[in-house]
């Protein structure tokens, strides 16, 4: 498990790890994520972008390239390795 979470990211990776727990086949592009992931919470973009690429390179996400040639971001992590993240950061919900 990652464990060099930078604190600016640490509020948006930890939100995008409850979505991903709750909705595990969830794939969307980085503005459905702000816009439906995220919901009123949302992202700005510079901060988004960021907490998806560390994601990405801790593997904790997939990227995939659609024909249309849009960037889609799905789990690339077992549930639990994410339970994990949360827990060490302590944002564990009940």
């Amino acid at each position: 498990m990652p464990t060099d979470l930078p604190p600016s990211l640490q509020p948006t990776v930890c939100e995008l790890a409850r979505y991903l727990i709750e909705h595990p086949l969830a794939s969307d592009t980085a503005e459905g994520i702000a816009r439906w992931w995220l919901g009123e919470a949302g992202a700005e973009p510079w901060r988004l972008q960021p907490a998806l690429d560390w994601m990405k390179a801790s593997a904790l996400l997939e990227e995939t390239v659609a024909a249309d040639g849009r960037r889609r971001y799905r789990r690339g992590v077992e549930i639990g390795v994410l339970r994990a993240l949360l827990s060490a950061h302590r944002e564990v919900r009940p």
